[in-house]
C-alpha cells in the first residue's frame, strides 16, 4: 500500500478501514505530558537532546503541556495537530488559588504538581435558585473575540500547508457543572433538586453552544476531529446508573453534538475516563465517532472486550496504559504492551495509538520513546491480529 498522508491515515482508521499503518498521536490535550519532576516534559526534551525548546504552555488543573516541541511530534510520527482557542487565562487570588476566567470562574487550588478543584471552593456551591445562576458574575462570554481572533487563518494554514489531521476542543458540560457547583452537589442535584439541575445544566450547555457557534463557525470547515471531555467513570464503575445517565446526561450531549454538526463535518471524539462500559452503547447512539482514553486497567475496559463488543461501531484513541506499564515497566515491557494493543485494536482499522491519558511525571522518557518506536515497528498493516 502506498504511504498515506497523516490526514488520510487518521480518517481512514476512524472509518473502520485499514490505512497503511496505525495512526498515532501525542501532545494533544488529554494525551500529552505533565510538566513536573522527577521526569515530565523537561526530561523528555533532554533525553531527546532538544535543549532549546520553547517555554511550556500549561493547561492548569492537570499541569499539562500543550505546545509540545514539533521535533518531538515528528520523531514520534504524530498524525494529528491540535488547534487551540484563545482565552483570558487565570486570575491569581490573594489566598494562592486561581480563578479560571475561561471556564466560568472555576477556582483551582495548588496540589503538588497539579491543581485541585475542591467542592468547598466551588463558586456556586451555595446557590439555591435560578436567580443565583443568572446573577453569577463569572460566566465566560465566548462571544469575546479573544477566543477566536486569528484562528480561522491558523486553521486554514494547517489544512492547506500541512497534511496532518486537525483537531480542536469544545467546552464540556458536566465537568464544568461539577467544578462550578461541586461534585457532591452535581450528584445530589439530579435527585433532590431537579429543576435547579436542569437550569444550571442548560446554562452551561448554552455557553458551550455559543463557543461552538463562534469558534467552529469560523474554523469548522478545516477541522477533522472535534473533541469534548466529560468523564463519567471511576476506576471500577460509572458515576451513575445507565438510567440516570440517559435521563440527566445523554440529552445534553446530544444537543451539543447537534450544534457541532451545524458548523463542521468533522468526526466527534469523546474523552471519557474510567469504567464506562455500560454507557458505551449510548455514547455511540448519541453520535460520537471516537472514544478516548481507553483506560485498560479500569473495570471492563480491556481492549479485547471493547474491540469485540463495539469495534465495528466506534473507533478508539489511546489504550496504552499510563497507570502501570509506562511508569513502571521496562522499555521491553512497553514494547510488548504496545504490540499487544495494536494486535487487538488494530485489525480492521478503528484505532489511533496514544497513551491512555496524560503521561505522568513518574514515567521515564525512555519508556515514552519505546512506546512510539514500537508503534512504528508493529503498526504497519496488515497487523498480526
Amino acid at each position: 500500500m502506498a504511504e498515506m498522508t497523516s490526514r488520510e491515515r487518521v480518517l481512514e482508521a476512524i472509518e473502520h478501514r485499514e490505512p497503511d499503518r496505525v495512526p498515532v498521536d501525542f501532545g494533544n490535550r488529554c494525551w500529552t505530558i505533565v510538566n513536573a519532576p522527577p521526569y515530565g516534559y523537561k526530561a523528555l526534551c533532554e533525553y531527546l537532546d532538544i535543549l532549546d525548546y520553547a517555554e511550556p504552555k500549561i493547561v492548569y488543573l492537570m499541569n499539562i503541556v500543550v505546545n509540545v516541541d514539533e521535533r518531538i511530534l515528528r520523531k514520534f510520527n504524530a498524525d494529528i495537530r491540535n488547534l487551540g482557542s484563545g482565552g483570558l487565562g487565570v486570575e491569581s487570588l490573594s489566598d494562592g488559588t486561581l480563578r479560571d476566567l475561561d471556564n466560568h470562574g472555576i477556582i483551582y487550588k495548588p496540589a503538588g504538581p497539579y491543581f485541585s478543584v475542591p467542592d468547598t471552593l466551588s463558586p456556586l456551591r451555595d446557590a439555591i435558585s435560578e436567580k443565583d445562576i443568572e446573577e453569577y458574575p463569572f460566566w465566560s462570554d465566548y462571544r469575546n473575540p479573544v477566543y477566536f481572533e486569528g484562528k480561522e487563518e491558523e486553521a486554514r494554514h494547517l489544512h492547506e500547508h500541512t497534511d496532518y489531521a486537525i483537531s480542536t476542543w469544545v467546552p464540556n458540560i458536566f465537568h464544568r457543572y461539577a467544578f462550578v457547583r461541586g461534585f457532591n452537589n452535581f450528584m445530589m442535584d439530579m435527585r433532590i433538586n431537579v429543576s435547579f439541575f436542569r437550569a444550571l445544566a442548560n446554562k452551561i450547555l448554552e455557553t458551550s453552544k455559543t463557543f461552538v457557534k463562534e469558534f467552529l463557525g469560523r474554523v469548522g470547515k478545516y477541522i477533522d476531529i472535534v473533541c469534548m471531555g466529560d468523564d463519567m467513570g471511576t476506576q471500577s464503575q460509572p458515576f451513575m446508573s445507565v438510567d440516570d445517565f440517559r435521563k440527566y446526561v445523554k440529552p445534553y450531549w446530544a444537543e451539543l453534538i447537534r450544534e457541532i454538526k451545524k458548523y463542521t463535518e468533522a468526526k466527534i471524539l469523546l474523552h471519557c475516563c474510567g469504567s464506562i462500559y455500560p454507557l458505551i452503547d449510548d455514547i455511540i447512539e448519541v453520535g460520537f465517532d471516537v472514544l478516548n482514553p481507553i483506560q485498560p486497567l479500569a473495570y471492563q475496559m480491556e481492549p479485547e472486550r471493547l474491540k469485540r463488543d463495539f469495534g465495528d461501531r466506534i473507533s478508539f484513541l489511546g489504550g496504552i496504559d499510563i497507570q502501570r506499564l509506562l511508569p513502571f515497566g521496562t522499555p521491553e515491557d512497553v514494547k510488548e504492551g504496545v504490540r499487544r494493543v495494536i494486535d487487538i485494536l488494530g485489525p480492521g482499522g478503528g484505532y489511533i495509538l496514544a497513551p491512555s491519558h496524560n503521561i505522568e511525571p513518574d514515567t521515564p522518557p525512555e519508556n515514552i520513546v519505546a512506546m512510539y518506536n514500537a508503534a512504528r515497528e508493529f503498526g504497519t498493516y496488515p497487523v498480526k491480529g
